[in-house]
């Protein structure tokens, strides 16, 4: 498993550090923006960013995923069209149950737009109105998005298995809830994602050498 940081962080200065933080041990991250609106937290804004990335160490050579919990993702998608052209940005997360017309946003936009599985999302329902060969990336939500700290939900594991018997092929992402406590359960897993997405793990660690080398066990 890969591990990308997630970053809910409330401010560019508070972004800034943490990914500062973190530098020395990783060169791709995962920036969450929440509008509160579609969820009840408010983080970082991209217009934040495209003013202040600079305060990022090493930007140029880092890369960055965004995972848009919000509700008008179009609008931070062409934000983040602009902000392509200062950062290296690999994939954009959408969630599902917003219902977006997906293809005419991978025809408008030239970014690699993902998308993300609420715990109350089905696989099922996902299939039923997109074709999963046409979605790059697929992040699973193994918590109730918003705020860090949302108790792990073991069962959202059981979407990786079913996405994979459907034939699906691309990288999934887990987010929510990566640490100590739910990455042995994570690995005994058959079918395990691609990518975690640790965050307070990272963030909050009261001694983060010891969580990164934690994390290294599991990196593949």
């Amino acid at each position: 498993m890969q591990i990308c940081p997630s970053m809910p962080l409330p401010t560019m200065e508070a972004l800034a550090t943490n990914i500062n933080k973190l530098s020395p041990f990783y060169k791709y991250f995962q920036i969450d923006i929440c509008d509160g609106i579609y969820v009840n937290n408010r983080t970082v804004q991209i217009e934040d960013i495209i003013k202040g990335y600079k305060q990022i160490n090493n930007y140029q050579s880092s890369v960055f995923d965004f995972h848009l919990m919000v509700k008008d993702y179009e609008t931070d998608i062409k934000k983040l069209e602009k902000l392509r052209n200062s950062i290296t940005i690999k994939n954009v997360f959408i969630h599902f149950d917003l219902l977006p017309n997906y293809e005419l946003l991978t025809t408008n936009y030239s970014l690699s737009i993902g998308l993300t599985l609420n715990p109350q999302d089905q696989v099922g329902d996902l299939v039923s109105r997109y074709d999963l060969k046409s979605i790059p990336t697929i992040q699973i939500m193994s918590v109730v998005p918003g705020v860090q700290g949302n108790p792990f939900i073991p069962n959202t594991l059981n979407k990786i298995e079913q996405l994979r018997v459907l034939g699906y092929k691309s990288k999934i992402f887990l987010d929510g809830a990566v640490n100590d406590k739910t990455l042995p359960y994570i690995n005994k897993q058959k079918f395990k994602p691609d990518v975690v997405c640790p965050g307070s793990f990272l963030t909050k660690a009261k001694d983060l050498e010891e969580n990164v080398q934690y994390l290294k066990e599991f990196k593949s």
